[in-house]
């Protein structure tokens, strides 16, 4: 927690991280991004991104999948992805890590982009005004930053994707803190 003295408990901040983390990583582990090969069948398995990481999950639905089912489910998923991106940046911040960015340090540029996005995600609904040239920049940014094709996704559309952009950003943000605790000379607490 943030105090007076400006002290950062770098053992509670990656905690917290983690803990983000692997509740994304279990709820995705339901919601993964479904294929049409499914349209028609009555169960699916999670994807092998969540598998290799131990989240294994096997959905049997009363009905079958269709396209809007496929479709709906797509949408979760980037809902879950956005969200988080919404409450890393807020943990960050509850610690003052966005204060300033410091720009000397690494992951200083997916922290900006963190904060970018999440100014997006919580000033519009459930994709960005496409119209905002400030939102135009910021998805140019994300997807040139994390190596995208911008032929993947929808003009109206900041990739989330969890495995190119959203876990890139947590490795990138504990670089960063670490960094700055070490940078900034902050007193650590349960560090070592």
């Amino acid at each position: 927690m943030t105090d007076q003295s400006n002290t950062i408990d770098i053992a509670e901040v990656r905690e917290k991280l983690d803990h983000l983390e692997s509740l994304l990583l279990q709820c995705r582990s339901v919601f993964p991004t479904l294929g049409q090969e499914l349209i028609g069948q009555h169960a699916f398995m999670t994807a092998s991104y969540y598998l290799s990481r131990g989240y294994e999950a096997q959905i049997q639905l009363k009905g079958s999948i269709s396209a809007e089912f496929i479709e709906r489910n797509k949408q979760l998923g980037k809902w879950i992805n956005e969200n988080t991106l919404i409450r890393l940046y807020g943990i960050l911040n509850y610690h003052g890590l966005f204060q300033t960015i410091d720009r000397s340090l690494p992951g200083w540029r997916e922290m900006d982009l963190l904060r970018r996005m999440r100014n997006a995600f919580t000033k519009t609904p459930l994709n960005y005004r496409p119209n905002d040239q400030e939102n135009i920049r910021l998805r140019k940014k994300v997807i040139q930053h994390f190596g995208l094709t911008e032929q993947n996704f929808p003009e109206d559309d900041i990739p989330t994707p969890i495995d190119t952009v959203v876990e890139p950003i947590f490795e990138a943000c504990r670089e960063y803190i670490a960094a700055y605790t070490v940078a900034h000379n902050k007193p650590l607490q349960g560090d070592g």
